[in-house]
């Protein structure tokens, strides 16, 4: 498992929930630059963030595509394995509501993501964080850019 305490995260991205849903459940219409994503962060080329209040997410929202419990605690133990899953403190959570972004849920991913200085937040809505400051990308624009390095 990787650990925040052991790395600086201020070149790594974070990942938003449904770029990783998109991934494991083919449920978007475009889902295959979200799962080119997830195997290029696998092959430890870029440092990925995500939450611990995401990998609950995940695993609930899972159970509506997955019946298979071993497999569903399969890919919680993947996600784990290829990704900082920092953690979510209460603090992160009150910052949260006074956001410009209007979910909440979004605004939590956004601050966790600023206050580890993390600089670049990958999702499929792109939309759900016009008031962000961070640089926001899709797992297509992001894989391009980087790509082309």
């Amino acid at each position: 498992m990787k650990t925040f305490l052991e790395s600086n995260l201020s070149n790594s991205i974070f990942v938003d929930t449904n770029v990783i849903v998109d991934a494991l459940t083919n449920r978007d219409y475009d889902y295959k630059p979200s799962q080119y994503l997830l195997r290029y962060i696998s092959t430890g080329v870029i440092k990925a963030c995500i939450s611990s209040k995401q990998i609950t997410d995940i695993y609930y929202i899972l159970r509506k595509y997955v019946s298979d419990e071993i497999k569903k605690k399969e890919f919680i133990d993947h996600l784990f394995n290829i990704f900082y899953v920092l953690p979510l403190l209460p603090s992160y959570a009150k910052k949260s509501l006074n956001s410009p972004i209007n979910d909440y849920e979004d605004a939590v991913i956004e601050k966790t993501a600023k206050i580890h200085s993390i600089k670049c937040l990958v999702t499929n809505n792109v939309k759900d964080f016009e008031k962000s400051d961070l640089l926001i990308l899709t797992p297509e624009q992001f894989l391009t850019i980087n790509m082309l390095k």
